[in-house]
């Protein structure tokens, strides 16, 4: 029965392939192409015009892709959109394989029936993860809470449509859309109550006028009221100012504002965010943790037109707006004006929804997107449609064939990490080794083989190149350059101190730049700011050894925090009294350093790169353990009395370049 077909993709995607957590795995990702690619092998969609735009309509999603080639062609990472590119006309033409898995009203009713157990089966699981488990809100199996709300929101009003049947599967549509409104009411996401407010409101309009029907649209629009009042207290907190979530999410648009005005026409290309968006971020304290991986701009508007610039943002508008005018046009005249509803009304709950994310790297979200809008095709069509097979199946299977390197070379990735966690470094490296050939361009594969390396006294040499090129593939990737710093110190590199001075800037919070630069260049007049810097960003710094056979620098590192503008002055006073006399140190020491992929930092490997995370502790600097555990001053970010900008003042943002210099030069 080609009618399951779409449900079963959607389980498939929401449940595992297509999350955020388990998605980046092989096994996921593989799983994910095949049964995207094989779904336009086996279905053979239209490819002239998958989405019935009419005669000039058609040629947009061509010059979409066009201009996503042409914004990769140009951008400084363009390594980073080689998917999207790859996947942008399957998930563009699958909508035409949907809409003909539903051209059958008894495959339409079976579609519809087991999609609405699919959300309810989300639905729940994520609820009994967050009643019965204890999870702060519900977001599993997605693995976010406004991504499980932005995929519910999308496929609810479809799910919901089993209601409208006499028999049991009634019950089945009624209980879909029940649970998926309580699962994105308890999560809390203030964009997905907006979109459940405005599809109730889109449904009311659109039936207002049938008196049978106007109860429940009224039912409807007073959940949607409720919703609302449930949403008022966060929505008084972000006015005011004390909302942490809204002010990390203004921090992003900025920098993704920012980035946009930089390159207005061109885009930093496809994908670029995690590597490029850390050029234009303002960070704020107590916000904005320090190595922070930002995957996305949290405004799918903000990130298009950042990534594929004014041409490709007003394409995407263009191709979404006549969708709209051309189903809304056959709203009376299809198979099924219910189910074009139902799928307009997703699609719209889902641009709403997408005011507040931009996670398309989690294909749950897409494809979901990609079945409201199949089924709005369904319901809206008039006849079946008659186009060659051949073009599409050529186009995925050639898609499978420029992808088997890229997820072959994930598939050492993988088993260089169990081999990792197993302690068998050997088997790790020729993993890293056999990933890097098969992806060369890939950042994350260059970076994890120089940790690796540096264990041993005969790769360090090697670590060092590696790393200086995953730095430079990764164009503004902090971390990555953070490890090229303090490798390039170790092996006096040269251009150790540019490196660090990168990490810096892109990562003003963190003290381990900082700190390295001093250590790379004590001469330079600016090494006590550098030290200031990262006694200001990690206090408990003051306990390394480095500064007993050089009390001079740590003495005027001192006197720079106590003068240190913006900061705030009983932060000062309590620091600066904890600290104790240069000289007066001993006891024993023990060793910390930069941690990457663990539990109480971003996990760079998932968010940057969408690879599973390899936990990693590098233990660098060496520390008087007592002064370690008794110094608990926090940061001075951390401090209420601290200005939002207080960085503006560290050496690495007053001489560093523009972002956009950064990146291109």
């Amino acid at each position: 029965m080609y009618g399951v077909l779409p449900p079963l993709l959607l389980a498939l995607f929401g449940a595992w392939c297509g999350t955020f957590a388990w998605g980046p795995s092989w096994q996921a990702s593989l799983a994910a192409a095949l049964a995207l690619l094989g779904t336009l092998v086996w279905i053979g969609p239209p490819w002239q015009d998958p989405l019935r735009l009419g005669t000039t309509g058609r040629l947009i999603p061509w010059a979409l892709w066009i201009a996503a080639a042409a914004s990769t062609w140009a951008s400084p990472v363009p390594r980073a959109g080689w998917v999207a590119l790859i996947l942008l006309p399957a998930f563009l033409t699958l909508p035409g394989a949907v809409e003909r898995c539903w051209r059958r009203e008894r495959d339409r009713r079976w579609g519809l029936r087991v999609l609405a157990l699919v959300v309810a089966g989300i639905s729940l699981w994520a609820l009994i993860d967050w009643l019965a488990l204890g999870s702060p809100r519900p977001a599993m199996p997605l693995g976010h809470h406004n991504l499980l709300a932005a995929w519910l929101v999308i496929l609810l009003p479809l799910a919901a449509l089993p209601a409208r049947e006499a028999g049991a599967w009634r019950f089945a549509g009624l209980a879909a859309g029940g649970l998926a409104v309580v699962a994105v009411v308890a999560s809390r996401s203030l964009a997905g109550c907006a979109a459940l407010a405005v599809a109730a409101l889109l449904a009311f309009g659109f039936r207002a006028g049938r008196a049978r029907q106007r109860r429940a649209w009224l039912a409807l629009l007073a959940a949607a009221l409720l919703v609302s009042l449930v949403q008022l207290p966060r929505v008084l907190r972000i006015v005011s100012g004390a909302d942490p979530s809204a002010q990390a999410r203004g921090a992003y648009l900025a920098a993704g504002v920012q980035g946009f005005a930089a390159r207005p026409l061109p885009g930093w290309g496809p994908g670029s965010v995690p590597r490029t968006a850390a050029a234009f971020l303002a960070p704020v304290p107590r916000v904005n943790p320090w190595g922070e991986s930002v995957g996305d701009l949290h405004s799918l508007p903000v990130q298009l037109g950042y990534e594929l610039g004014a041409t490709g943002l007003l394409m995407v508008a263009g191709l979404a707006v006549l969708f709209f005018v051309r189903r809304i046009a056959e709203r009376e005249e299809g198979r099924d004006p219910a189910l074009l509803l139902g799928g307009l009304l997703g699609l719209g709950s889902g641009a709403v929804a997408a005011l507040g994310s931009g996670a398309l790297a989690v294909t749950a979200l897409p494809l979901a997107a990609a079945v409201a809008a199949g089924a709005a095709l369904a319901g809206s069509g008039r006849g079946k449609a008659r186009s060659s097979r051949l073009p599409v199946r050529i186009y995925a299977l050639a898609a499978l064939a420029a992808l088997a390197p890229l997820e072959l070379a994930r598939w050492h990735y993988d088993r260089g990490r169990l081999a990792d966690e197993a302690h068998r470094p050997v088997e790790a490296e020729g993993e890293l080794a056999a990933a890097m050939r098969l992806d060369p361009q890939f950042p994350l594969y260059p970076m994890r083989l120089a940790l690796l390396r540096d264990r041993t006294p005969e790769g360090k040499g090697a670590a060092t190149r590696l790393a200086l090129r995953a730095a430079r593939e990764g164009g503004a990737t902090p971390s990555l350059w953070l490890v090229a710093g303090i490798l390039g110190y170790s092996a006096q590199a040269p251009w150790a101190s540019s490196a660090l001075e990168k990490a810096c800037f892109l990562d003003p919070f963190s003290p381990f730049p900082p700190f390295y630069a001093v250590l790379a260049d004590r001469t330079d007049p600016e090494a006590p700011g550098r030290g200031a810097q990262a006694l200001l960003n990690q206090p408990r710094l003051a306990a390394a050894v480095f500064w007993e056979s050089h009390p001079e620098m740590l003495a005027r590192a001192l006197t720079i925090v106590r003068g240190w503008p913006e900061v705030d002055e009983g932060w000062k006073q309590a620091f600066l009294t904890a600290v104790p006399p240069p000289g007066s140190l001993s006891g024993p020491t023990l060793r910390v350093g930069v941690q990457i992929d663990t539990e109480d930092q971003e996990l760079l490997s998932l968010s940057a790169f969408r690879r599973r995370p390899w936990p990693t502790e590098w233990r660098l600097i060496q520390v008087r353990q007592d002064l370690w555990d008794r110094l608990h001053v926090p940061p001075a970010a951390a401090s209420q009395g601290t200005s939002l900008r207080f960085y503006a003042a560290a050496p690495c943002r007053r001489r560093a370049p523009s972002g956009q210099d950064l990146l291109t030069r």
